[in-house]
C-alpha cells in the first residue's frame, strides 16, 4: 500500500498529542506489514502493532481514543476483522498509548495486560498519564506482566522486560517470526525511550524522584544485549519506520 505520510512539524510532544486529537486526519498513514504476521496500524507520530497468531490477534498499543478509528480502519484494510482482536499488551500508561484502550475493548471484546506499576500509577497519580483534558475511557487490566512468564496467544510468545523510566511500568516486548530460508527473526520494541519526562524541569515539576533515571538506564542495559532483527518503534521516528 501506499503511505499516506505527512511529517510532523511539532518539536514539542504535546503539541503532537493536540494535533492527534484535533485534527487526526493529518497524520494517518497507511498500515504496512512490518515482518511476517507483524503489521504497522500506528499513525505519524504514534506507533501500534498487529501481530497474528494461531488464535487471533494481538494488539501493542491503542493510540488515542480520537485516533481509535485510524487504528481499527488500518486492521480493517489489512483484512482483518476487528472482532478477531484478543489481546491488547500497553506498552506505558501515556495518555498517547493507552488513551484508546477502552474504545478498543469496547470494539473488539479484547483482553489487557499492562505493567502493575502503571496500573498503580494511573490509580494513584493519574494526572501522570497526561491525558490534557482529552477523552480517556477507564479501562479494566486482565492481568500484569511477569518477566518471567511470556504473554502467550496460540502458537506466539512475547517475552516482556521491565524496562521503566519513561514510566513506572513501561515495558518492552520481544517476539520472533518467521524469516527467509526458515530462520526465525527476532522483533523487538522498547516500550519508552522518551526522555523527554527525565529532564530536571519536568521531574521538579511533576514531583518525580530523579532515581528514575538510574531505572531508565538499568532498563537499558538490561535490553542492551538481546539479539534484535527487526527494530519497531514505539513512535515510528524513533526507529524511522516510515
Amino acid at each position: 500500500m501506499r503511505h499516506r505520510y505527512r511529517p510532523i512539524v511539532h518539536a514539542d510532544p504535546f503539541e503532537c498529542l493536540r494535533q492527534g486529537c484535533e485534527r487526526p486526519w493529518e497524520i494517518a498513514v497507511e498500515p504496512f506489514t512490518v515482518a511476517q504476521g507483524v503489521h504497522y496500524v500506528g499513525n505519524g507520530w504514534v506507533g501500534a502493532y498487529l501481530i497474528e497468531t494461531s488464535e487471533g490477534l494481538v494488539l501493542i498499543d491503542a493510540t488515542m481514543q480520537p485516533q481509535v478509528y485510524l487504528v481499527l480502519e488500518s486492521i480493517r484494510r489489512l483484512g482483518f476483522d476487528t472482532a478477531d482482536v484478543r489481546l491488547i499488551l500497553l506498552s506505558h500508561a501515556h495518555y498517547d498509548h493507552c488513551g484508546g484502550i477502552r474504545a478498543v475493548v469496547e470494539e473488539t471484546g479484547a483482553r489487557v495486560k499492562a505493567a502493575r506499576e502503571d496500573v498503580q500509577m494511573m490509580r494513584e497519580r493519574p494526572e501522570l498519564v497526561f491525558t490534557m483534558g482529552w477523552p480517556c475511557g477507564p479501562f479494566e487490566v486482565d492481568d500484569f506482566y511477569s518477566d518471567d512468564r511470556p504473554v502467550v496467544l496460540g502458537d506466539t510468545e512475547i517475552r516482556t522486560v521491565h524496562t521503566p523510566g519513561h514510566t513506572p511500568g513501561t515495558t518492552s516486548f520481544f517476539f520472533e517470526r518467521p524469516g527467509p530460508h526458515g530462520r526465525a527473526l527476532r522483533c523487538g520494541l522498547h516500550g519508552g525511550l522518551g526522555l523527554n519526562t527525565l529532564t530536571d524541569e519536568f521531574l521538579r515539576e511533576h514531583r518525580i524522584a530523579a532515581t528514575v533515571r538510574d531505572d531508565f538506564l538499568a532498563g537499558l542495559l538490561r535490553v542492551r544485549d538481546l539479539p534484535v532483527d527487526i527494530t519497531l518503534g514505539s513512535h515510528p521516528g524513533q526507529t524511522g519506520m516510515f
